[in-house]
């Protein structure tokens, strides 16, 4: 790795840092009944974990070559940013399970050319659990679409 992606690597992991530090000032309740800091708090320890971690890689491999261009897959990441804007775009319109159900599908049968029984399974699931944490354990309030509340 190069000095500019350890340098990158560290600040990352300042700024992570920092946010876990600022979300912990929040109050942050618990797993049944969260308060406005519990999610900041898991995403910025995430956040800082997965920080760490290229800290820890940055340094260790020191000596390896970067990787080509090519295989960064830039075309899958355009393709997959592009698919997360059609999703932001019609979250709203069709409703969180079918937006989520369609996204996932698209990931696993388009880019990750999973067969239809993985990709249909994975996507039904994915989508009818995160709705279940979030809109049934969690009441957070998801887009319904056009199917009701």
């Amino acid at each position: 790795m190069t000095t500019r992606e350890r340098v990158a690597a560290v600040v990352l992991t300042a700024f992570g840092l920092v946010a876990l530090e600022q979300a912990a000032r929040l109050r942050v309740g618990s797993v049944v009944r969260p308060g406005p800091g519990f999610f900041p708090l898991v995403l910025a320890g995430a956040f800082t974990a997965v920080c760490l971690v290229l800290v820890v890689n940055a340094f260790r491999n020191a000596t390896a070559p970067a990787p080509a261009p090519a295989a960064l897959g830039w075309t899958k990441i355009s393709v997959t940013m592009a698919a997360l804007f059609v999703y932001a775009v019609v979250l709203e319109r069709v409703g969180f399970v079918a937006a989520t159900f369609a996204l996932l599908l698209f990931f696993f049968k388009g880019l990750e050319r999973q067969r239809w029984s993985v990709a249909l399974a994975g996507s039904i699931v994915t989508a009818c659990v995160t709705y279940l944490v979030f809109k049934i354990w969690l009441h957070v309030q998801l887009p319904a679409g056009p199917w009701g509340s």
